[in-house]
C-alpha cells in the first residue's frame, strides 16, 4: 500500500495535464483493488466531458445519458451519505437494500452493465470535485475490506485532481488541505497548502495579505529548503509524501 501511495502522490504532481492524471490515478487503483471497468469524472452534466477518463467503460454511452445526471445524483445520495462515514469511498452495499437496492440496480447498475459499484468521492472544501466508480460485471461484488483498502487513497487522489484543474476558491483551504511539514515555518505551510491546490503567487498574495514579491521569495526559500525544484516538487516532498 505504502508504494501505491507514493506512487500515486509522485503522479499527481508529475502528470502532464488533468486526463493524465485521471489515466494515472485508475492504474494505481488497479493495483490495489481489481475491477473490470472505471470512470473518472465530476459527473456533472456542466462539466466538460473532454475531462472523463474511463476503463472498460464505453464513454459514448455514459455521455448519453448527460440529461439524466441531475437524476441519478439523487438517486446516488446514498452512496454519497455512506461514503461521508467511509472516508470518502463506499460500496453499494453500504448504501442500498431491499427495494432501494432493486430501483438502484435498474436506474444505476445496469445502464452501466455493472454487478457491484465502488463509488470514491474526492472532495475539497467540503465539495465533491470529481467521482470515480469503479466497476464489476460479475461476482463477488465489492467488499468492505476492499472498500477500506482503497481509503488510504482518497486524500492523495482529491489532491491530485484539484492540483490539475483551475483553482478553486480559497476559502476555507486550510482546513481541506494540509502541509504539516516541521522543517517549514507556519507562513511557508500556508504558503505550501495554497500551492497544492494550484493557486498563483498573484491569489496566494491577495489571500494572505502579502505582495506576491514576497511569496515568490517565500517559496524560493521552502524550495531550498525541501530541495525541491518546481512547484510540484514542494508540493510532493511537504504535503503528498
Amino acid at each position: 500500500m505504502s508504494d501505491a501511495l507514493s506512487r500515486l502522490a509522485r503522479a499527481a504532481t508529475d502528470a502532464a495535464d488533468l486526463r493524465a492524471w485521471r489515466r494515472t490515478a485508475l492504474e494505481g487503483l488497479r493495483e490495489i483493488v481489481a475491477f473490470d471497468g472505471a470512470l473518472f469524472h465530476e459527473m456533472s452534466p456542466r462539466a466538460p466531458f473532454a475531462n472523463a477518463v474511463a476503463v472498460g467503460v464505453d464513454l459514448a454511452r455514459v455521455e448519453a445519458t448527460r440529461t439524466r445526471w441531475d437524476d441519478l445524483a439523487v438517486e446516488l445520495a446514498p452512496l454519497r451519505g455512506a461514503a461521508a462515514e467511509h472516508g470518502g469511498v463506499a460500496i453499494d452495499a453500504d448504501a442500498f437494500r431491499g427495494a432501494a437496492r432493486t430501483r438502484y440496480r435498474r436506474l444505476v447498475e445496469r445502464p452501466l452493465g455493472a454487478r457491484s459499484l465502488m463509488g470514491l468521492h474526492l472532495e475539497v472544501q467540503g465539495a465533491i470535485i470529481a467521482v470515480i466508480f469503479l466497476l464489476r460485471r460479475s461476482d463477488p461484488g465489492f467488499s468492505a475490506r476492499e472498500r477500506d483498502r482503497v481509503k488510504p487513497l482518497v486524500p492523495v487522489l482529491a489532491l491530485g485532481d484539484a492540483f490539475h484543474r483551475r483553482p478553486v476558491p480559497l476559502t476555507g483551504l486550510r482546513d481541506e488541505v494540509v502541509c504539516r511539514d516541521q522543517r517549514l515555518t507556519a507562513r511557508q505551510r500556508e504558503i505550501v497548502e495554497h500551492v497544492a491546490l494550484g493557486h498563483t503567487n498573484e491569489a496566494i498574495g491577495a489571500a494572505l495579505g502579502i505582495s506576491p514579491h514576497t511569496v515568490r521569495n517565500l517559496l524560493a526559500k521552502v524550495r531550498r529548503r525541501l530541495g525541491a525544484a518546481n512547484r510540484a516538487e514542494v508540493v510532493r516532498l511537504a504535503v503528498l509524501r
